[in-house]
């Protein structure tokens, strides 16, 4: 991939196969409050032991394909469970009444007072519920210990357009600000071309 991008009157131009998305990194230094938002009647919030990973593939598509996420995708299981299984890791999943994963959180514990969330976000169809600051806080509330000090994520262009006022309501604020560019997954087989259809085809050849 290209280390610069050239300027054509203040634009960069994006070679052809490569997606180009903005990414804002946002932190926080509150502490969780899972007494603010209790889960709801019949709602549970596990930790997956042991972990399966073709259950944690399928919740992880069916949160994340909206929104054209591919990085897990583009790993081998083993790689996968590496990182999944990690002391350093902490991973939750949000449960329906009817026992439905219905909710991914994932985290990172860094230099022993950072924790970044590394995967967050609800399906389709339990979206609209007020469930998102129930697993944000559950979340992190697994993950806090009396050394951290700060929580980080990021979020960018192509996730939903609500995700970077909602982190801002849970307490987070924007430090930083970076351009990505990424092979497109719909080209290179990791996703379906049909994916994300909000999102144009890098090579430029949506019907």
């Amino acid at each position: 991939m290209p280390t610069s991008l050239a300027l054509e009157n203040g634009f960069a131009v994006v070679p052809a196969g490569l997606l180009a998305t903005i990414e804002t990194s946002l932190e926080r230094t509150t502490p969780p409050s899972t007494d603010d938002f209790p889960l709801p009647p019949g709602y549970a919030f596990v930790q997956p032991d042991p972990v399966n990973l073709d259950d944690f593939k399928k919740l992880y598509r069916a949160v994340g394909d909206p929104w054209l996420w591919f990085g897990r995708l583009q790993k081998s299981d083993e790689a996968i469970r590496s990182i999944l299984t990690a002391p350093t890791t902490v991973l939750r999943y949000l449960l329906d009444p009817s026992a439905r994963p219905v909710g991914l959180f994932e985290a990172e514990v860094q230099d022993t007072d950072t924790l970044e969330v590394t995967y967050f976000g609800l399906v389709p169809e339990a979206t609209g519920k007020k469930l998102g600051p129930v697993l944000m806080e559950h979340g992190i509330a697994s993950a806090w210990t009396t050394s951290i000090r700060r929580v980080w994520l990021h979020t960018c262009t192509f996730d939903s357009p609500a995700a970077l006022s909602f982190y801002r309501r849970q307490g987070f604020k924007p430090f930083r600000q970076r351009l990505e560019l990424s092979p497109d997954p719909r080209l290179t087989g990791v996703l379906p071309r049909q994916t994300a259809p909000q999102i144009p085809l890098a090579d430029f050849s949506d019907p």
